[in-house]
């Protein structure tokens, strides 16, 4: 049998499938390029919320589907220091864990004490923060005198009153939630008027937590003496206090304000 004939029409046919794809090389022309999947390149293409008239409701930008849980890392389940921060943003971008998310317990009430654990980070991210949202108004030591509390038209908290030191008292303002709900969502009176703007725009629950612990090491300085402070820190304070200085009256503000900074293995 005489292959030449057939072998001769596979090849006419394989150069005519192939011209058009081999005539894009090279070609210079001014008309449009061609297009061989018109249906791709001419799809609609949208901008991050920007209005469409396809949806109903004019949005490009869909919800998510209902129940979905939105997070960007996986399980990291290897304790090791290089794990620490996946696992923490994973629990942050999953907020399961409502005494951390929502400062409130199983029975709906705000937790007594912070849900975290308590480091000397935190402590040193607590000041950072207070500092900058906080003591404008409350001041350095949360005695409600900062420069703006003072020019206010009514007496701002003191974080130093006993009301806001007694966890287990009935009306709940010394419980850890409770603080932490204020420098969230701010404060509002019986009559829904805002006495203090929220944070949440500006602090994470982390953050906010260590805002609550450094208030808290505010309290327990301005409370205690200097032989409540860290051996390493004692000697300071000391001469910041003068010759006159005894163990055991009470720190001054000043002095407590050096010593909420605490070092490495000296959180309490």
């Amino acid at each position: 049998m005489n292959r030449a004939p057939l072998l001769l029409v596979s090849i006419a046919i394989a150069a005519l499938l192939s011209g058009p794809f081999l005539g894009c090389r090279g070609e210079r022309s001014d008309k449009p390029p061609r297009q061989f999947f018109p249906g791709m390149d001419d799809n609609p293409r949208w901008d991050p919320q920007e209005q469409s008239d396809f949806y109903a409701d004019g949005r490009t930008m869909r919800p998510s589907v209902e129940g979905t849980v939105a997070f960007g890392r996986s399980a990291v389940a290897i304790e090791q220091d290089w794990a620490g921060a996946y696992q923490l943003e994973r629990a942050r971008m999953l907020k399961a864990d409502d005494a951390v998310h929502t400062a409130r317990g199983a029975d709906g009430n705000l937790v007594r004490d912070i849900p975290i654990p308590l480091t000397a980070e935190l402590l040193a991210d607590g000041q950072k923060h207070y500092e900058i949202y906080c003591a404008a108004c409350h001041g350095y030591t949360g005695d409600g005198k900062g420069m703006v509390g003072e020019k206010w038209s009514y007496i701002l908290p003191n974080f130093h009153d006993e009301k806001y030191i007694d966890k287990d008292d009935a009306e709940g303002l010394g419980t850890d939630g409770h603080l932490w709900n204020i420098a969230r969502y701010g404060k509002y009176d019986v009559q829904g008027v805002q006495k203090m703007p929220g944070y949440a725009h500006a602090l994470n629950e982390t953050e906010a937590w260590g805002v609550v612990a450094y208030i808290r090491a505010l309290q327990a300085a301005r409370r205690g003496s200097l032989d409540d402070a860290p051996a390493s820190k004692r000697e300071m304070l000391r001469q910041q206090q003068g010759p006159a200085a005894d163990a055991t009256r009470p720190a001054s503000p000043d002095a407590d304000r050096a010593d909420t900074t605490l070092s490495q293995g000296d959180t309490r």
